[in-house]
């Protein structure tokens, strides 16, 4: 039941993280509203969670055992990054603060978001291992094999091109002092492009994590047979 609980959690905080990246589709209310919920939904999952934190230091430290730590901390890090940046720059949900708007605010919001939505679709791919690898089971030697890996190359291929599309780097690295949006363009091919960036990445994350088990596979083996 807790596992389900996460999940559906896990689900949720995606799914608003990417409703998130279109500030210009929502009000600032809606915004606002929305991220303190996404915020909330946070913690609780770090909560259902703890067990995890107290064995960090436990037991052996692979190389991939440690990137997901590290991974997990900086996603961390950006998660408040966000929230206090948010109630810096806030125009209504913590305006009761009175916390005057400055730059640095602002600036913070989009270096902690951008980082924060490429972060999270990196943690994306260290839990689609499972999923990915029953479908490669499944499409392997089956009449629909080759189109399926088309299908995969594809969404990298549109995933790499939304990702410069979106200036997703510029915010990254302060490129520009605000955040410019295409408001001609449609909501849904804005928000598209964002869940093709996260597709992409957790599909690149995922195919790197396989490749270092086959390489980390092989070289047992021959110790094994040595």
């Amino acid at each position: 039941m807790k596992n389900k609980i996460k999940k559906i959690i896990d689900i949720i905080m995606t799914f608003l993280f990417i409703i998130l990246m279109g500030y210009y589709v929502t009000d600032n209310d809606v915004h606002e509203i929305l991220g303190t919920i996404t915020f909330i939904l946070f913690i609780i999952h770090h909560i259902l969670n703890i067990k995890w934190y107290k064995g960090i230091f436990k037991g052996k430290h692979s190389f991939q055992r440690t990137f997901h730590i590290i991974l997990n901390l900086l996603l961390f890090v950006a998660m408040l990054g966000m929230m206090i940046s948010g109630i810096m720059i806030s125009a209504n949900v913590f305006a009761f603060l009175d916390i005057p708007t400055t730059m640095f605010g602002r600036k913070l919001h989009m270096l902690s978001t951008s980082w924060g939505f490429v972060l999270m679709a990196i943690h994306v791919g260290f839990h689609i291992t499972s999923l990915m690898n029953k479908l490669n089971k499944k499409m392997k030697n089956s009449t629909f094999e080759y189109v399926y890996y088309f299908i995969l190359v594809l969404l990298v291929g549109l995933g790499i091109y939304s990702f410069i599309n979106l200036k997703v780097w510029e915010d990254m690295f302060l490129v520009n002092d605000f955040k410019f949006f295409d408001y001609e363009q449609s909501p849904i091919l804005f928000y598209f492009k964002y869940l093709l960036v996260l597709i992409s990445i957790a599909l690149v994350i995922y195919v790197i994590i396989s490749f270092v088990r086959k390489v980390k596979n092989k070289k047992l083996d021959i110790k094994r047979r040595n």
